[in-house]
C-alpha cells in the first residue's frame, strides 16, 4: 500500500480531521496522520472535497473496496460533512450495489439533500425508508425536504408515521409543530396534544405544553406525571419531568424520582437528571446532597463545557448551604 508521503498531493490533508476508513482508503499511515484535534473551515473542505474527487487508491485499496467497505466510507464521509464527496465516490460504482442497502441509501439521500439535490434526495431517502420502516432519519430527512417545498399535506403524513415509529422523537415533533405554524399561522398545541396523547408521547406532550400560551406553570409537570403513574420510566422522559417540576417549584417531588432512577438501573443516568436534582435539593436546603449529585453530573463524559461552567455557581450555592450547617465548635 502506498503511504501518505509518497502519495501526490496528500501531504497537504495530513492534518484534515478524518476517520480511519478515509485514512486506510487515502493510504496515510497511523504516525503521519496529524488532524484528529484539527480544525477546519469552509475553504478546507471544497479543497479536501476537489482532491478526493481526482484521487485514485493505490491498486491493492482499490481492491479491497467492496460494497460493505464502500458504505462504510460513505457513512464517514457523511459524518465529515463532505455530501459532495459521498456522491462522487459513489458515482464511481454501479449503483445496483446499493439500492438494498440502507445505509447506503441514506448516506446518499443526506448528501443529495445537503448538496440541493431534493428530488434526488427525496428517492434515496424512500428507498432508505421502504428498507428499515423502524429507523426515524428518513423520516425527518423527507419531512425537511417537504416542508421546505411546502407540500405540506405529505410532509405532516411523512412526520406522523414517523412519530408512529418512534413516538418520543423530538425532531419530529418539532417539524410536525412547523407544519402546523406553516399550514394554520400558529403552532396548533392542542393539535399537537391530541396527537401526542393518541401515541402516548411525552415528547409531544412536552412540546405542546411548552407552546401554549395560557401561562399554567403546573400544565407540563400535570401532563408528564400521568405518564409517569402509567409506568413511563424512560430516563430521557425523567429528564422532561424533573425540569417540569422545577417550573412548578414541586421541588420536593424530584429526588424521589432521581433516586428510584438510580436504584432501577446500573447504567449511568442523564447528567441533566442529576442537575436537576441538585437544583430542587439547593432549594430545599439540602447541601450535601446536592453536592453529590453535581459529583455525578460532573463525571458525565457527555456534559457539555457550557454546563460545566454553570455547575460551577450550583457547586458554590450547595457548599454555602453545607458550610452555613456544620456547628461552629466552641474553645
Amino acid at each position: 500500500m502506498g503511504s501518505a508521503s509518497t502519495t501526490s498531493g496528500i501531504d497537504q490533508f495530513l492534518a484534515y480531521p478524518m476517520g480511519p476508513r478515509l485514512r486506510a482508503y487515502l493510504g496515510i499511515a497511523d504516525d503521519l496522520y496529524q488532524g484528529s484535534d484539527s480544525q477546519r473551515d469552509a475553504s478546507d473542505a471544497q479543497a479536501f472535497t476537489a482532491f478526493l474527487r481526482d484521487f485514485q487508491p493505490e491498486p491493492e485499496v482499490a481492491a479491497e473496496q467492496t460494497p460493505d467497505a464502500v458504505v462504510d466510507l460513505l457513512d464517514e464521509l457523511v459524518s465529515m460533512d463532505l455530501p459532495e464527496a459521498v456522491l462522487n465516490l459513489a458515482s464511481r460504482y454501479d449503483e445496483a450495489l446499493f439500492v438494498h442497502d440502507f445505509r447506503a441509501q441514506l448516506s446518499l439521500g443526506v448528501a443529495a439533500m445537503l448538496t440541493g439535490q431534493q428530488a434526488q434526495a427525496e428517492i434515496h431517502l424512500r428507498l432508505a425508508q421502504e428498507l428499515l420502516p423502524a429507523e426515524p432519519a428518513p423520516y425527518i430527512n423527507l419531512v425537511q425536504i417537504l416542508l421546505s417545498q411546502q407540500r405540506l399535506d405529505e410532509a405532516k403524513a411523512w412526520a406522523l408515521a414517523g412519530l408512529d415509529v418512534e413516538p418520543n422523537n423530538f425532531t419530529l415533533w418539532d417539524l410536525t409543530a412547523e407544519i402546523m405554524r406553516e399550514r394554520h399561522g400558529e403552532y396548533m398545541p392542542d393539535t399537537l396534544m391530541v396527537l401526542a396523547t393518541k401515541r402516548c408521547s411525552w415528547a409531544g406532550l412536552s412540546l405542546a405544553a411548552n407552546l401554549t400560551s395560557t401561562g399554567d406553570r403546573y400544565l407540563k409537570a400535570t401532563l408528564l406525571e400521568t405518564l409517569h403513574q402509567q409506568g413511563e420510566r424512560d430516563p430521557l422522559f425523567l429528564v422532561e419531568l424533573t425540569g417540569a417540576y422545577g417550573i412548578a417549584s414541586e421541588f420536593s417531588k424530584i429526588p424521589p424520582l432521581v433516586w428510584q432512577a438510580e436504584r432501577s438501573t446500573t447504567k449511568p443516568l442523564p447528567w441533566q437528571l442529576h442537575v436537576h436534582c441538585a437544583q430542587a435539593q439547593i432549594s430545599l436546603g439540602q447541601g450535601e446532597p446536592a453536592l453529590d449529585q453535581l459529583t455525578k453530573a460532573e463525571a458525565d463524559p457527555l456534559l457539555p463545557e457550557e454546563a460545566r461552567l454553570a455547575l460551577v455557581d450550583l457547586r458554590e450555592e450547595a457548599t454555602a448551604l453545607t458550610q452555613e450547617k456544620t456547628p461552629t465548635t466552641l474553645h
